[in-house]
């Protein structure tokens, strides 16, 4: 077998993903648009292969399995699980199937699969063109979101209530867009949100951990502030999520790997889907927090499933349960001026990591999206209340200042 791994996308969730091939022995092979991508200088090789060229990664996989330097492709984290499917079967690699990567990656194929099996009843429409957002509004209502069919982390996501300018919407929608300019138009569901981790293993779904996911105020956008893990839900409910989680694979053609949901739970208690990922969650979440939480290790059994080797359920089996939370602070938007509080955050028992994503001179715009966030701060404790006084301590210390 090739002692090499194929991995798509170069952002800052991949990092992980090269250490962890390190530490299994992979020569790592990465593939990115931007000469530039965060993770280039983690991997082994660069390829300059954009991520949404799955043509070319299809090619660049076959060659480098004809060259036996490869065994898998491999993501996690970022929403190419099609481009990854695709590229796996072209180079007869393991992993998700294509259909079933299109099932999870396409919103609109999502719901579709969804209400077919009686899995889920939130009113959507597809929305290929303004005229067609103009009469789905008359049948779905307020408030209800826009959204591009496949990408991530709230890009291009508006929240449309009485009022909103539509031609807007439908723009920041299509600019966002990645593989097609279709949209989706789904109705609100009200309740608090959830990130739901689980591995596919031989078509049986296994848990990896529930985190609570904190938002700010979503008038028009829908930006996420913090998340924290375990999450407080009632056993019960967690239980009800892995089920639902469960029936969805089925749905959709999951076999193995990484499956991702957002959930929620609405005032009712009643649980509901809002997105569904053929990958690990992003945030820093299965990255990270998971395991910091539960000693479990999500990216080596997702990564030896992508190599075709026999998965070890152990990884996935808690080996303690500590708190751990990602948060970010919100800037002014303007030019930063200066960043204080770094070092000495980095000095604080509990604080695991602190990803700062601007540096003096670069201009921070008004946060509406997951992805614009300025930084990502990451700390762990042994109680809810030691977590919370030590955000507390962090958010007191560390300023970005801008003019």
């Amino acid at each position: 077998m090739a002692e090499g791994i194929l991995i798509v996308s170069g952002g800052i969730l991949q990092i992980p993903a090269l250490e962890k091939a390190r530490t299994l022995g992979l020569t790592t092979y990465l593939t990115d648009g931007s000469d530039h991508c965060k993770a280039r200088a983690h991997a082994d090789h660069f390829l300059k292969v954009d991520i949404r060229d799955v043509d070319g990664h299809a090619k660049l996989a076959k060659q480098l399995v004809a060259e036996k330097k490869i065994s898998a492709v491999y993501t996690q984290g970022a929403d190419v699980e099609y481009t990854v499917a695709y590229a796996a079967q072209a180079a007869g690699l393991p992993g998700l199937s294509v259909e079933a990567a299109l099932n999870c990656h396409n919103k609109l194929r999502t719901r579709t699969a969804l209400h077919a099996a009686k899995i889920d009843h939130t009113p959507f429409a597809a929305v290929r063109s303004y005229e067609d957002l103009e009469n789905a509004i008359k049948k779905i209502g307020f408030p209800s979101y826009l959204k591009p069919l496949d990408n991530s982390a709230s890009r291009g996501l508006t929240r449309l209530t009485e009022g909103t300018p539509l031609r807007a919407a439908y723009d920041r929608a299509v600019a966002a867009s990645l593989y097609t300019k279709d949209l989706i138009l789904e109705a609100e569901i009200e309740g608090h949100e959830y990130s739901v981790d689980s591995v596919v293993v031989d078509d049986v779904l296994y848990p990896a951990g529930v985190s609570d996911r904190q938002f700010l105020k979503k008038n028009k956008y829908a930006v996420q502030s913090g998340s924290t893990t375990p999450s407080l839900l009632p056993q019960k409910t967690q239980d009800e999520m892995y089920a639902l989680m469960g029936r969805a694979a089925k749905s959709l053609g999951v076999t193995t790997g990484a499956f991702k949901g957002d959930l929620v739970v609405t005032p009712q208690g009643e649980v509901r889907i809002i997105e569904l990922a053929g990958r690990t969650s992003g945030g820093f979440d299965s990255q990270y927090r998971k395991p910091y939480s539960y000693g479990i290790d999500i990216l080596k059994i997702t990564m030896d499933l992508a190599r075709g080797v026999r998965a070890n359920l152990d990884d996935l089996k808690p080996k303690w349960t500590k708190w751990s939370r990602t948060f970010s602070v919100f800037p002014e938007p303007g030019v930063v001026k200066s960043i204080e509080g770094l070092d000495e955050i980095l000095r604080l028992p509990g604080v695991r990591n602190a990803f700062i994503l601007v540096k003096p001179g670069d201009k921070i715009a008004p946060t509406s999206d997951c992805a614009e966030r300025t930084n990502h701060i990451i700390i762990s404790a042994d109680s809810l209340d030691e977590l919370n006084g030590l955000q507390n301590r962090v958010t007191e210390t560390v300023r970005i200042i801008t003019c």
